[in-house]
This record gives structure tokens, sequence and C-alpha cells, in this order.
């Protein structure tokens, strides 16, 4: 068994904390509706899995020497990114109980994420085997950065147009984006610049051999960021599964909650 390096620190960092923010993920899922919050989630879900499952493929690599594992290791640490904008996406539905956001764009804008997230995969695969930073990982983060921009600047306008009729879970889920997505701008600043840049200190991160620096480059812009960006995410949807006006998603808009609205004659 090989000797516990500074990325093997990290892996073990995330093994403690992403267990515990899978099994709250689950639980606000669960109290959600399993149905019913699958769009929203199951993705907070499929992050923190990514992220437990990367941290021991990385760990398995003191005892294995196996290529597949690096691969498994590196894939799972880039493919974070489409998972927490999906998170985002469906946070904004939940919001959006009265559908002011049309359905179709929102479903068109995940169908763009999944298809980045595949561009990323093969992206990741080529660039394994070439030593060289992938056009398509690099297309697949332009994609990625387009996509949080139209979802900040939906939720923006989302907040514009209810902000006088909010309830109180709807306050809970503005408040955990709004907190939120600070830090998962700086973590995908990181993989964009990582991805799209050619600073050495960036992309030594996810090689074979990483500076000291650059994985506490690495550690603080894109590790901690998302930790604590997914918890803001599940701890506020938390709290708005709680309260007693939540609605769940895509179920009938209570009638006392459409009285409550402004009527045309007195705005």
């Amino acid at each position: 068994m090989g000797k516990l390096t500074y990325s093997d620190d990290i892996s073990i960092l995330q093994l403690i904390v992403f267990p515990f923010l899978l099994a709250s993920s689950l639980y606000v899922w669960k109290r959600t509706g399993w149905r019913a919050g699958r769009h929203t989630w199951r993705f907070a879900v499929i992050l923190s899995l990514l992220r437990i499952v990367g941290s021991i493929c990385t760990l398995a690599q003191l005892s294995f020497n196996s290529s597949n594992l690096k691969i498994a290791a590196v894939v799972c640490n880039l493919i974070g990114i489409a998972p927490q904008s999906l998170l985002y996406m469906g946070i904004l539905q939940q919001i959006d109980v009265e559908y002011r956001i049309p359905p179709k764009p929102l479903k068109s804008l995940s169908l763009v994420s999944l298809v980045a997230l595949i561009i990323a995969i093969v992206g990741v695969d080529k660039t394994e085997k070439s030593g060289n930073m992938s056009a398509l990982l690099k297309a697949a983060m332009i994609i990625f950065l387009i996509v949080f921009v139209v979802i900040m600047a939906a939720t923006a306008w989302l907040f514009n147009e209810t902000k006088g009729t909010l309830r109180r879970f709807q306050k809970k889920l503005f408040i955990g984006i709004s907190l939120s997505a600070p830090f998962y701008a700086v973590r995908l600043i990181y993989a964009a610049i990582a991805d799209l840049g050619h600073y050495e200190i960036f992309q030594s991160a996810l090689s074979g051999n990483p500076s000291h620096s650059s994985l506490t480059l690495s550690l603080c812009m894109s590790v901690l960021e998302e930790m604590i960006a997914l918890a803001i995410a599940v701890a506020f949807g938390w709290m708005a599964i709680l309260e007693s006006d939540f609605v769940t998603p895509g179920a009938a808009v209570p009638r006392d909650f459409e009285q409550e609205q402004p009527k045309p004659e007195d705005v």
C-alpha cells in the first residue's frame, strides 16, 4: 500500500463530507416525494455519489495500479458541474409553482446540460489518452458556462416577478440559490480556467504528479466551494419542505395561494 499524499487527503475529506450530504439529499428528496422531487434532489444525490465514488477510486490507487481507476477518478471529479446546474434548475421549478417560466425552455436547458455532460465524458477520455486538453472538453465547459448564466438570469427574472407574493418556502429556496450560487460560480470559474486557459497551476491538479500549490488551489477553488454550495442548497431545501405552506412540485396550487396574488385592478 502506497503512502498517503496531499491528493489522497483531499479524497478522504470528500469521503467524510459527502456521505452526510448524500444522506441529507435523500431525506429532502423523500420528504418532497420521490416522484415529485426527482427533477431536483436526485441531482444532489448524483453529485454526492460521484464525489464518493471518485474519492474511493483515488484511494484505491494506493493498492492497485490501474489506469481504469485513474480515468474513473478523473471522470467523477470533472463531471460534477452538470448535476449542480441541474439542481439549480430543479430548485427553480420548485419555486415556480405558477409556471411563470414555460416548462419547455427548462426541459431544453436540461437536455443541453446532459448533452454537455456526455461531451465532457468523451472529452476526458480523449484528454487522458492524448495528454492534451481535448476540444470536446473545452466545448462542454463553454456550454456549462452558458447554462449557468441562463439559470441565474431566469432566477433573477422569476424573483422580480414574484417578490411581492412569495411564500415562506419559496423565500427559503430563493435564499438557498442566492447564497449557494456564488460558491458554485467560483468552482465553475476554476473549471473554466483549467479547461480553457493555459495556466499550468490549474491544469496540473489533474495530472499524474500534481504540485502542492495546484492541489491547494483545487482544494480552495473547487472542492471546498462545491461542498459549501451543495450544503447550502440542501440545507435551505430542507428548511423549505418543513414550511407549512410548502407546495409539492407538480401539485395543484392551493386555492389560498391564488387568492394571495394581487388582482390586476390592485396593481
